[in-house]
């Protein structure tokens, strides 16, 4: 493995874009409080380089908006919501809501797919399951690997749980390449921007951003950022933004190596898969796996 890790941060050209994969407006999700264009002010207001928008099983025209704000990429999507929730995403993407989970994601092609909020209540790991995600037939490209809207403090209070790294292990220790994601999952205004992805584009597109995320050339936060990324020959070194406690992780979710600080590395063994998340006063991080080369597709 030490020689020929699959490191899809490999040649790190191009620029780091902020967005959120997974949010709702009042227009058209009964369960949002705010407007889509109050959202898109806000999302500006931070900087962030693409908005999503996934109403459940409906699809919003975004490119009035584009043509207003041709300085962020807006993402058209919906969340497929009649059963277990997936997201949809990406350019021409159609009502495919309309068809039962399977059928959806054997067609949605080039669109980018993502498990939502996997185990949404505390305690309680049933919503999907390994089994679940195997007998779809197509695989999402990704899973929410941590869901803002449940992981404030109102939302905790009521029983609901936000965090899904574990389950990311499940999937990859089965062999399954599955990229992970953090999104704030918009409906009202105590979600906002609590939960975003850093996207590596060549250019500031909704097609750029989709085909980027596909390719695992993103990363997770809740606000902890990171600041560089080597990788050669399996030794893997990571640097943070701020101080944090950061973590390799491996098959079965094994820790592999844990330290406090802002620099981190591992030599990478004969595990299947390696990933590295941290914690601090910032937030949480999420790095996508780096893959041996036998690693399933």
């Amino acid at each position: 493995m030490a020689a020929k890790l699959y490191n899809p941060y490999r040649d790190m050209a191009g620029q780091w874009v902020r967005g959120s994969f997974h949010g709702h407006c009042d227009e058209h999700s009964a369960c949002a409080s705010v407007p889509l264009e109050q959202s898109v002010k806000w999302y500006r207001d931070v900087g962030a380089g693409f908005v999503t928008l996934t109403d459940h099983d409906f699809i919003t025209d975004l490119a009035p908006l584009q043509a207003r704000h041709p300085d962020v990429a807006f993402v058209q999507g919906f969340e497929y919501s009649s059963r277990e929730n997936v997201v949809f995403a990406g350019p021409g993407i159609s009502p495919l809501y309309e068809l039962p989970l399977e059928q959806a994601l054997a067609q949605a092609g080039d669109l980018f797919t993502m498990v939502c909020h996997p185990w949404p209540v505390e305690g309680k790991r049933d919503y999907w399951t390994l089994e679940k995600i195997e007998t779809l037939g197509t695989l999402p490209d990704g899973l929410e690997v941590y869901n803002g809207h449940y992981g404030h403090a109102s939302a905790r209070a009521a029983g609901r749980w936000p965090l899904y790294d574990e389950f990311w292990d499940q999937l990859l220790t089965a062999g399954h390449r599955i990229w992970g994601f953090a999104n704030d999952d918009f409906h009202d205004p105590e979600d906002f921007d609590n939960a975003f992805n850093m996207v590596l584009v060549e250019e500031r597109s909704a097609a750029a951003v989709i085909a980027a995320v596909k390719r695992g050339r993103s990363y997770a936060t809740t606000g902890l950022l990171l600041k560089n990324l080597q990788e050669n020959q399996g030794l893997i070194q990571v640097e943070t933004d701020a101080p944090c406690t950061g973590r390799f992780i491996g098959p079965e979710g094994r820790a592999l190596g844990v330290a406090d600080g802002t620099h981190f590395s591992y030599q990478a063994k004969d595990e299947a898969y390696v990933r590295f998340q941290a914690e601090g006063e910032r937030g949480r991080l999420f790095l996508q796996p780096l893959f041996a080369p036998k690693s399933p597709t």
